[in-house]
């Protein structure tokens, strides 16, 4: 199969663009192959649609899960090829994009930094719920926050109360095992260097990735610190790949709205075989 690609960097998130009409029931097996080694290699793939409503742009990963970064990434994409639907207000671009995982559309802020490179913004999803949870490990109660959202789940757990991060993904997976869910990310965070490393999950393709960054882990993060405190947060967090800011605004006891930013690198396009 020849397809049209391109592939593009989202502070390392390294993330493919199927341009062409595949039907979702081969999503699976395409999305392992590019993402191979010996293919194009990559974190995630994206299937470019065209909307519900025929008249935008649907992305479907490939899992069904949403990604708040290849979603970032495809508003630049579109901006960076003329799309016709970018909306200009104030010299700002935006961009409305359906995208799997997600009901309605969700509007993206996208400024052009030089040739191939862009800032995109996004506000996120508020999460679904944010609670204190504890598991059973290494022969005691392990304590962490749970940070639910449409689509993927994400644990937030302090990096140094855990030896072995391979066991703990198996038991956090084990506990899960008896519940509908999409996709769900450990986030490892070391409090000390305010570092985080994203272990993410997608069910549907077994597909599991330490990410280089990861957007909706990041949104997790924030959200759990702004109700945590129940303040405002605007930070910057730090991931092997470089730096997402998160803008968690907190109104009325309750997450009301949450902004992800951060840069997008067009690096490559063209054909592929798989």
């Amino acid at each position: 199969m020849r397809l049209n690609f391109v592939k593009v960097n989202p502070v390392e998130n390294m993330t493919i663009f199927i341009m062409d009409q595949i039907p979702r029931k081969e999503h699976k097996t395409v999305s392992n192959r590019i993402m191979d080694y010996n293919n194009l290699h990559a974190e995630q793939v994206g299937f470019i649609e065209k909307a519900d409503d025929k008249e935008g742009i649907r992305l479907q990963m490939m899992g069904g899960e949403f990604c708040g970064n290849a979603t970032r990434s495809l508003a630049a994409l579109l901006v960076d090829k003329g799309y016709p639907q970018v909306k200009k207000e104030e010299n700002k671009l935006f961009v409305d994009l359906e995208v799997s995982g997600m009901k309605g559309k969700i509007q993206c802020e996208v400024e052009k930094i030089e040739e191939n490179k862009y800032l995109s913004k996004i506000e996120m999803p508020a999460p679904r719920s944010i609670k204190e949870d504890a598991i059973e490990f290494e022969e005691k109660t392990l304590e962490f926050a749970r940070v639910n959202f449409e689509g993927i789940t994400h644990f937030i757990v302090d990096k140094n109360k855990i030896k072995n991060k391979d066991l703990f993904y198996k038991t956090i997976k084990e506990s899960l095992k008896e519940t509908d869910y999409e996709a769900f990310g450990i986030m490892y965070y070391d409090f000390k260097k305010d570092f985080m490393e994203p272990l993410v999950y997608v069910r549907s393709t077994d597909s599991l990735f330490w990410e280089r960054s990861c957007a909706s882990g990041t949104c997790a993060f924030g959200a759990y610190r702004s109700h945590e405190n129940k303040e405002n947060i605007n930070i910057d967090v730090k991931q092997p790949g470089g730096s997402l800011s998160v803008n968690v605004e907190y109104k009325n006891d309750s997450i009301s709205h949450i902004y992800l930013n951060g840069q997008v690198e067009i690096v490559a396009e063209g054909t592929l075989y798989v």
